[in-house]
């Protein structure tokens, strides 16, 4: 599974997670409040642990420093705010996205789930929710998050999706359980120290929040003892929100992904999760005194932020916040969906011919592929004279159609008509070039399996001579992922964009002389350096939308990029004729070794010469 699917199964199903803990301690202060009437001290030191816990105390703050401050607003922030991260319905939106993005590997029924509470949030007056409104909503996204969990129960494969959707939800479930200790551990100190008197209000709301209330009185005395609700939440081996049970289940999970084995790239992994979970039976938690039983929980819940960040790392997961940041400030902090784009692309050729044609026999990949990050929604292609066409899937994963004519004819019109959606891909700038990805690079089982895109075409052929003016200024390739994005630069800085110069059987040994050219042109070039350093990379060919007031060229016919495979991370496109990553602007239709395994329309017939005139045009839809 390439690590963008994977990412996108992973945060689904943290913030599946994510929504149902906030919701269901959002929904146990709302229900404290009523309890404490209008105990304004009470209400206070409620709020300030819910802040610690799903936010922080100067969120807060802030908060109530607002001269027409009301209660309603810190629940708001919570439960509906877009500008934060965590609340719930922002966590909701990015469930609804990644199960989106990752239809093909989830099961049906859990993205209606999702996208039916999405609807739903999306009808809501998110600033104006009365605190019904809100406890309604926290009450269906919970209800949500048990229905989904139980339809991966019951309905998918035990395969490496199904295990990243489970490793994901136990750590953060030990996560937020950890953090839920800590804060509780460290307010109850306080009020004890400061009112000399046990108190177990704190206790109380703890089990709540975790749903454990019930099945801690089951085995314990009907008595909030402190140390005991410690050790139930923390090292209880049939609790499933127990610390213990967490990590237990991400360590199966993890050797069912790695088949028993401890690989050089897994090995931290391992030892950090036996680390924290041998702390279980190291530790006697009702013999500590307050002092060390805070230190112990600091530290156990630093082990447990530490083991999310290992998985991140070992399996190149992205970084959360910062994805789902840049995700709201793209889409301008509405409710249309955080990281996809959608699109409607026309493309039409126009055959005319000198003289009849009695027959001709044609190929088309016009159709946009469906793949990780981009699902095509609809497509339709017309032709006249009318015709059938039958559809085939070429060597390279590329949807072709052909068809024959048989008429006379002396005009030929194909029109594609597609609506395509597209997801934003990890930024390339931000792979960590890691000795595992270096070890797999040089391996020879990576060279054989990629073969076909390492070896230069008559298209894509860089002579020795020009390779060395580009080595004078580029360097040694040490890191391949580095050079692919220099190589960008190289020949965005050194090539001019010209229509004029060349012609569709223009060579990349001739454009590099010339240094200019069209997209086909630039893009023969970069893959011919690229693949002289035995970096496998291909040929893309497809749809750019540019919009309105961009500097980005390659909008009026087919536009064409170059794709380079990172290991562990799978093939990351970019651009060079623009000098940009190939992200929710690129729009794929077919990918080859050079133009020619990818070209549009090709055909023959018999009859005399002809002219083509071709037509793009590609438009940004409402989601």
């Amino acid at each position: 599974m390439l690590s963008r699917v994977a990412n996108s199964l992973y945060w689904m199903s943290r913030n599946v997670e994510r929504a149902e803990n906030n919701a269901r301690i959002l929904d146990v202060q709302l229900l404290q409040m009523i309890e404490a009437a209008d105990e304004e001290l009470v209400r206070d030191s409620d709020w300030r642990l819910i802040f610690e816990i799903c936010d922080s105390t100067e969120t807060m703050r802030r908060i109530k420093a607002n001269p027409t401050y009301e209660e309603s607003e810190l629940v708001q922030y919570l439960a509906m705010a877009q500008e934060n991260s965590n609340s719930v319905a922002s966590c909701a939106m990015v469930v609804r996205e990644n199960a989106r993005i990752s239809r093909d590997h989830i099961p049906d029924d859990y993205w209606e789930t999702w996208n039916r509470s999405y609807l739903a949030l999306a009808d809501m007056d998110l600033k104006n929710s009365s605190v019904r409104d809100m406890r309604s909503f926290l009450e269906n996204i919970k209800t949500t998050s048990l229905i989904s969990q139980g339809i991966v129960e019951s309905s998918m494969s035990r395969g490496v999706a199904y295990q990243m959707i489970k490793i994901a939800k136990w750590l953060e479930r030990a996560e937020k359980t950890a953090r839920i200790l800590n804060v509780v551990c460290e307010r109850t100190r306080e009020r004890v120290r400061k009112e000399k008197t046990d108190d177990y209000y704190f206790w109380l709301a703890a089990l709540r929040m975790t749903n454990g209330y019930n099945a801690y009185l089951k085995s314990n005395p009907p008595r909030m003892e402190p140390k005991k609700v410690l050790s139930f939440l923390i090292s209880d081996k049939t609790f499933p929100r127990s610390i213990r049970y967490c990590l237990d289940h991400v360590r199966a999970a993890v050797e069912e992904l790695e088949e028993g084995k401890v690989s050089h790239y897994s090995w931290e992994l391992y030892a950090k999760l036996d680390e924290v979970r041998t702390s279980f039976s190291e530790t006697d938690i009702e013999s500590l005194d307050s002092d060390e039983l805070m230190h112990f929980l600091n530290r156990f819940q630093d082990g447990c932020n530490e083991i999310s960040r290992i998985f991140s790392s070992t399996y190149y997961l992205t970084d959360p916040e910062a994805e789902t940041a840049m995700a709201f400030q793209s889409q301008g902090m509405d409710m249309k969906g955080i990281t996809s784009m959608k699109y409607k692309i026309e493309h039409t050729n126009i055959f005319d011919y000198e003289t009849i044609v009695d027959q001709s026999m044609n190929t088309i990949r016009l159709k946009p592929r469906t793949d990780e990050c981009q699902r095509l929604l609809s497509y339709r292609a017309d032709i006249t004279p009318a015709t059938l066409t039958k559809e085939h899937v070429d060597i390279f994963g590329n949807n072709v159609e052909t068809f024959f004519i048989a008429e006379h004819h002396q005009h030929l019109e194909v029109k594609s008509t597609s609506i395509v959606s597209i997801q934003k891909s990890p930024f390339i700038h931000r792979i960590d070039y890691s000795p595992e990805m270096n070890v797999i690079f040089h391996s020879q089982l990576f060279a054989e399996h990629y073969m076909a895109y390492l070896s230069n075409t008559a298209y894509t052929y860089i002579t020795p001579e020009q390779m060395e003016l580009v080595d004078r200024e580029l360097g040694a390739m040490t890191n391949p992922v580095q050079y692919a994005i220099d190589v960008t630069e190289y020949v965005f800085d050194h090539f001019t964009y010209d229509g004029e110069s060349t012609t569709v059987t223009t060579k990349a040994s001739e454009s590099f002389d010339l240094k200019k050219g069209v997209c086909q042109d630039i893009t023969h070039v970069m893959l011919g350096i690229l693949r002289s350093k035995n970096i496998p990379a291909r040929y893309v060919s497809g749809y750019l939308y540019v919009g309105e007031d961009s500097a980005l060229v390659g909008d009026a016919a087919s536009h064409a990029w170059v794709e380079f495979m990172v290991p562990g991370i799978g093939w990351v496109g970019l651009d060079p004729t623009n000098n940009v990553e190939a992200l929710e602007n690129h729009i794929r239709v077919g990918v080859g070794r050079d133009y020619n395994d990818v070209s549009p329309v090709q055909g023959v017939y018999r009859g005399g010469s002809q002219s083509l005139d071709v037509k793009v045009s590609v438009s940004l839809l409402d989601q």
